[in-house]
């Protein structure tokens, strides 16, 4: 490809998916200004979730090392860091690319960090830029941190504080006092200890808001009646005791409402009686008015048989939506699946059923090894943003001896840290 236009929308496409791809794409066309598309990157992060992928602070940095405008960039980080006020993960990102220009010694972009903390900040980050500035500056950092939420707190009465950022920086210096020294830089300091009774009357008002736990009589019950539903982490602990009550109950059970509830814990453990059971509640048709189908085609990737497999392939061949039906094929696999999971991938567009994609295939793939995942997942790759799934896919990969040699040579400078290290 030598067509500067084209090769311009292959590294943004890149650039978006976070990709090695973009770093060697820029360091192979020396001749072409990418700058606007950079910026595209240094603003907006791009990630499926910000929020569990972390910023791309790093892998954007590297690039724009290698770049032919790097002041036009570095003027647009600054003014970006200025100016944004609706997205707290690009703030997050735009936060910590500013640090690692203030940490080459740029006194600008280190202003620019100060200024823009708790300035005007977007609605629920307020604590967004205070690891940098601890960071760059360490216990006066957190002074500063400290007083300027003081100062906030003063001017909006009805804020609250807890203690995360004080604990956070203490865990990671465990050589300092923290407590004791915002203690002592409070008494002369009147926005620090505005700061800190602020911290203490919210762990005051939530020790208050504690409710005592719920009695139950049984597992069961427990099941049915918890509101607004039983939690996550007490269904991720349930003992096997627990799961053969629960599933003895369903047995019997009439009531459609207590059907629905007690299936979806049958979506993160194994229903240990006849899969036949609930495959018939799989057929049902699906309707607005209870998940009995849903969570039953939830259960059943965790179950076996030829009949599961007929179903599941007949669903993934005749559904709108045949991704609904892909996680069956988790236990179900059979290697001749490769090219029907390569189709589908082949056809999504949507970042979101991509992102379920990968998820699913990642599953498929690690429960049956096999060199025919290469191909599904090499679609994959070309086309998700999420990082942290394209590790997974990597992963896999590498584990089946199927890496393509492209992918080996991006992986150096993916912007996933983490996902560099696995062809070391």
């Amino acid at each position: 490809m030598t067509d500067p236009i084209n090769i311009k929308r292959q590294f943004l496409n890149a650039l978006k998916r976070g990709t090695g791809e973009a770093y060697l794409i820029i360091k192979d066309n020396p001749k072409i200004d990418f700058s606007n598309q950079i910026i595209k990157g240094a603003l907006n992060i791009f990630a499926y979730d910000g929020q569990c992928e972390g910023d791309r602070a790093t892998y954007i940095f590297e690039i724009i090392s290698i770049s032919k405008k790097k002041d036009k960039i570095r003027k647009a980080v600054l003014q970006g860091l200025a100016t944004e006020h609706d997205d707290t993960w690009n703030l997050t990102h735009l936060f910590a690319l500013a640090k690692l220009y203030a940490q080459q010694n740029d006194t600008e972009a280190k202003e620019a960090i100060y200024n823009r903390f708790l300035n005007n900040p977007i609605e629920g980050s307020d604590w967004v830029g205070a690891s940098e500035i601890l960071e760059l500056d360490g216990l006066e950092g957190l002074f500063y941190v400290a007083e300027k939420f003081g100062k906030y707190i003063e001017q909006n009465p009805d804020d609250w504080q807890d203690d995360g950022i004080i604990t956070r920086f203490q865990a990671e210096n465990q050589n300092i006092q923290v407590a004791e020294e915002l203690k002592k830089k409070a008494r002369t300091n009147k926005f620090i200890h505005i700061y800190l009774d602020n911290i203490q009357r919210t762990e005051i008002n939530l020790k208050a808001q504690r409710t005592k736990p719920q009695q139950y009589n049984d597992i069961v019950d427990e099941v049915l009646n918890s509101k607004p539903c039983i939690s996550f982490a007490r269904i991720r602990k349930l003992t096997e005791e627990e799961i053969n009550t629960i599933a003895k109950h369903l047995l019997k059970e009439t009531d459609s409402a207590n059907i629905e509830c007690l299936l979806d814990i049958f979506d993160f453990h194994k229903f240990p009686y006849d899969s036949q059971f609930i495959l018939d509640f799989a057929k049902h048709k699906r309707t607005s008015k209870n998940s009995i189908a849903e969570n039953a085609i939830h259960a059943l990737k965790h179950l076996k048989s030829k009949a599961i497999r007929d179903f599941a392939l007949n669903k993934i061949q005749s559904s709108k939506n045949p991704i609904d039906y892909l996680e069956l094929l988790i236990l179900n696999y059979k290697r001749t699946d490769s090219k029907l999971l390569a189709d589908i991938a082949e056809k999504a567009k949507n970042v979101h059923k991509i992102e379920r994609l990968a998820g699913i295939y990642t599953d498929i793939f690690k429960e049956n090894k096999t060199k025919a995942c290469k191909k599904p997942l090499e679609i994959l790759y070309s086309k998700m943003n999420c990082a942290l799934h394209r590790k997974g896919i990597v992963e896999i990969l590498l584990d089946n001896n199927v890496l393509s040699d492209k992918i080996r040579k991006e992986l150096k400078f993916d912007c996933d840290l983490e996902t560099r290290k696995l062809t070391n």
